[in-house]
């Protein structure tokens, strides 16, 4: 996608009709969809939808400093950047673009355990704060090695995924055929 194309983008709906054009259907509804009627999909858009950001004219903002403290690392506003697993399907540097934004933007990216880089090679790329998220495995040495692995990588926080002892019945997935191998 050129970067024109991502300029003439006026919000985030113009964005979600892009990719869609530019992905495969399967990787599309893959990023798109949520688990079984997607209902908490639904409720969460929903949700974020009932906020408004009101202008507010005539008003000195000048002294506005939009930055914040979480779990004691200094960011420039409030936002991070969430994990989100096999980035790479959906853009060639994957997780390494992210980093970089993040990084970019001064702020705190979580990477997945399910990333298409390494937690390592994520954690080299740049100095600025980084979350390591990571599910509860079964095989609990495998789970302490991740822990290990993150926190000698400089990772300054760990995301503990805990809801997803079986995998997902993600519908759209199923229809079109998309499947991820978790070992």
């Amino acid at each position: 996608m050129s970067k024109a194309a991502l300029a003439r983008a006026g919000n985030i709906a113009e964005l979600r009709a892009l990719a869609q054009r530019r992905l495969p259907s399967p990787l599309f509804d893959f990023l798109e969809g949520g688990a079984e009627d997607e209902g908490t999909l639904r409720r969460n858009v929903e949700s974020f939808d009932r906020w408004d950001i009101l202008p507010r004219f005539l008003t000195d903002v000048g002294g506005i400093d939009p930055s914040t403290t979480i779990l004691g690392q200094k960011i420039s506003w409030p936002v991070i950047l969430s994990p989100t697993g096999t980035s790479r399907f959906f853009h060639t540097e994957g997780e390494l673009a992210v980093a970089r934004a993040a990084a970019a933007a001064d702020t705190i990216y979580t990477i997945s355990t399910m990333s298409s880089h390494s937690m390592e090679e994520v954690a080299a790329l740049t100095p600025t704060p980084k979350w390591f998220q990571v599910y509860c495995f079964r095989d609990r040495e495998l789970t302490l090695e991740f822990f290990a692995r993150a926190k000698a990588s400089g990772y300054t926080a760990l995301v503990v995924t805990v809801d997803v002892p079986v995998s997902a019945n993600r519908e759209r997935d199923r229809r079109s055929g998309m499947t991820i191998r978790r070992s």
